[in-house]
C-alpha cells in the first residue's frame, strides 16, 4: 500500500499543486480556462488569508492528490479541488484526503460540508455517495452534494 502523507499547501509547493489541478482540468475538460481559477495564482496565499484549507498529498517526494475546503456559510464548508493524479487512482487516495478534509471541517466547526461534481463523471458520484454524501440537487452540468458532520465530544478521562 502506498505511504500518502498529507500536508497543507506551502508556497514551495504552490506550483505544482496548480500544475496537479491544471493536468486533471486538461484530463477531464480538454481545455483550461484561467480566468476560472484565479485562487491557483498563489495557491497558499489564496486559501490561508481566507481561512481556508488547502491540503496537498504525497508518495515519496510527489504530490499524487489534493483537496480544499473553504467557507459557504457560518456552519457550512465546501469540499473543492479534490484531485488525484491519474496514475494514482484506485488506491484509497481520494478516501484518505476526504477524511483529512474532514477532520479539518470538524475542527472549523462546520456541521455540514457541500461540493459539487460533474453530472458526468460516475465515478466521482460514486465516490462520494460511498462516502456518504447525498444529492440534494442538479442542474443542467452538475450535481450538488450535501453531507452533514457529526461532532463526538471526547470525554476520555
Amino acid at each position: 500500500m502506498d505511504k500518502l502523507k498529507i500536508v497543507q499547501v506551502s508556497k514551495e509547493f504552490d506550483e505544482d499543486a496548480k500544475a496537479h489541478i491544471l493536468e486533471g482540468f486538461l484530463e477531464h475538460f480538454g481545455y483550461i480556462d484561467h480566468s476560472l481559477n484565479p485562487d491557483l495564482n498563489s495557491i497558499t496565499d489564496y486559501y490561508s488569508r481566507r481561512g481556508y484549507i488547502f491540503l496537498i498529498g504525497f508518495i515519496d517526494q510527489e504530490l499524487v492528490c489534493t483537496g480544499a475546503i473553504t467557507k459557504e456559510g457560518s456552519h457550512t464548508g465546501r469540499i473543492e479541488r479534490m484531485s488525484v493524479k491519474k496514475a494514482f487512482r484506485r488506491r484509497g487516495l481520494a478516501n484518505k484526503m476526504l477524511q483529512q478534509l474532514e477532520r479539518y471541517a470538524l475542527d472549523m466547526k462546520y456541521t455540514k460540508l457541500v461540493l459539487e461534481t460533474n453530472q458526468h463523471w460516475q465515478n466521482a458520484i460514486q465516490f462520494y455517495q460511498s462516502n456518504h454524501f447525498i444529492e440534494e440537487k442538479r442542474d443542467q452540468q452538475r450535481i450538488h452534494f450535501a453531507k452533514r458532520l457529526i461532532h463526538v465530544e471526547n470525554d476520555s478521562l
